[in-house]
This record gives structure tokens, sequence and C-alpha cells, in this order.
């Protein structure tokens, strides 16, 4: 298959996001009621949007070949998660399971899987381009202008001022919902270093 070159269209020099100012209502949390940052999304992209979106860059397979690709892709991840691997998608993200906690024991031999472990879940990391440090020295951050901005005075930063009202279609990234017990510092998926609670990759 072939995708245009970094920077010939979607490279990380390019990127602009788009965010929310929202109040925490996580109660019980010493960020209850302080103010955070949340990225928006203009929509959701399925299996069958993605391979319609590939199958446009100069590829000889059809929708559905893709399609079929991408639907035994996820199998296969599924499988390989669930034999305690790591997948890595080169240039993306790096998926395996982790667990959270409920508490941590006092001892290795007081410890327990009923008392301390609350859930095994699905955690990813981005790797390469898609990597925290990459991501956050390329992406500009712009505040949306389609939504009513909790501000009472202009920003007090450098940062780009929020844009004129009139355009854009953004949706909030139910991923980061106020009180859906997302990370309230924008941290992502659930990180494999088991310290305990909700853990978070940088």
């Amino acid at each position: 298959m072939f995708f245009p070159e970094r920077g010939s269209r979607w490279g990380l020099d390019t990127i602009m996001l788009k965010y929310q100012i929202y109040q925490s209502q996580l109660k019980d949390s010493p960020s209850f009621g302080k103010y955070y940052a949340r990225i928006i999304s203009d929509g959701t992209v399925d299996v069958k949007g993605l391979a319609e979106h590939m199958a446009k860059h100069n590829t000889p397979f059809s929708p559905g070949t893709i399609t079929g690709i991408i639907t035994d892709a996820i199998a296969c991840i599924k499988e390989l998660a669930l034999d305690g691997k790591r997948i890595s998608l080169d240039g993306l993200v790096s998926i395996g399971l982790s667990v959270t906690h409920k508490m941590g024991a006092t001892s290795a031999d007081e410890f327990s899987i009923s008392k301390c472990v609350d859930k095994v879940k699905l955690v990813a990391m981005g790797v390469g381009e898609f990597s925290s440090s990459v991501l956050t020295s390329q992406a500009k951050l712009k505040e949306s202008n389609t939504y009513q901005s909790p501000r009472t005075s202009s920003p007090t930063t450098d940062e780009p001022e929020p844009e004129t009202p009139g355009g854009g279609s953004d949706n909030t990234d139910p991923g980061t919902d106020p009180g859906s017990g997302s990370d309230p510092n924008g941290g992502g998926s659930g990180s494999g270093s088991d310290t305990g609670g909700e853990d978070y990759y940088e």
C-alpha cells in the first residue's frame, strides 16, 4: 500500500488540536472543582470508514479487501493480547493487558488477587511519531469555538486566542468527559506499571 509521507498531508508538523476547558466533577478527588483541558474530536471512524479511507490512498486493494484484512488483524491482536503478548504497531501504538488495583498489600505474602486486584484492562501507549514526547512537541493546541468557554477573560499565556465563532462541528471525545473516570490531568490509557489505582502512561 502507498500512503503519503510524513509532512505531505498528515505529518506531525501540521497537527492542530482543538480543546475545551472543563471543570472536574470527580468528587473525593484533589482535582474536584479545578479546570482542565480536553481534546475534542470531529467524529469517529469505524473499520469500514478506515478501509474506505485507506482505499483512496493509491492502493490496488478494494475497501472490502481492506476491511477483511483489518478485521482479521483485530482478531489476531485480541488473541495475542489474551496470550500475554504486547503488540506493537510500528510508529503508532503498543497494545497489551494490565491490571488496576483496589489496594496494595503490606507484604508479598499478604497479596491476593481477590483483595488487591480490581480489574484487567487493555492498555495502549503511543510509540514512534505517536509517542507522548513527540506529540507534545509537535502539536499545537487551540481552544474550540464550538462551546461556551468558561473563561471570563482572555488567555494569560502566549497560546492562540479562541477561533472566531462560525466554523467547525467538533464533538467532545467521550473518553475525556469529566466524571467518566478519565484522568483529569490529561492522561491516556492505563499503564502497565501497576502501582495501584488507575495508572496512566505519561
